[in-house]
């Protein structure tokens, strides 16, 4: 009952039509539209995909009230979690490329860009094998 006065609370039905109708432009044009991976879905089959997506991360904290976030985060700063995720984001990249943990950004994203183009040829050198 809780989740259903929240989402009916403060604009919750009009943000819910909303977002879905977002979805369904982003979805329809994206995913339909240019890259041809699925069929384009109906308005109502979008209000369904957004309800389930919903109810899937209801208890993750994502738009929880403060005081809710305040003990789940123990009263972490937004910077510091940040910071936590950059590097997290930083050393599996890292480990990707066989480089230290401590490398600046520049010099990683020159590395990270090596190795997908180092990919790509080996990619493109076993299709030209297989032909």
């Amino acid at each position: 009952m809780r989740l259903l006065t929240r989402i009916v609370a403060g604009g919750g039905v009009a943000a819910f039509f909303f977002f879905s109708w977002v979805i369904m432009m982003l979805w329809n044009s994206i995913v339909a539209g240019h890259l041809e991976l699925a069929k384009p879905l109906s308005y109502l089959q979008t209000c369904g995909l957004w309800f389930t997506i919903i109810l899937l991360f209801a208890w993750t904290g994502i738009a929880v009230r403060w005081q809710f976030r305040r003990a789940w985060f123990h009263e972490r700063r937004r910077e510091d979690l940040g910071h936590d995720i950059e590097r997290k984001i930083k050393s599996g990249f890292a480990r990707w490329v066989g480089a230290e943990k401590d490398l600046d950004w520049d010099e990683l994203g020159e590395r990270i860009e090596k190795k997908i183009k180092s990919h790509i040829k080996d990619w493109l050198a076993e299709d030209e094998e297989k032909d």
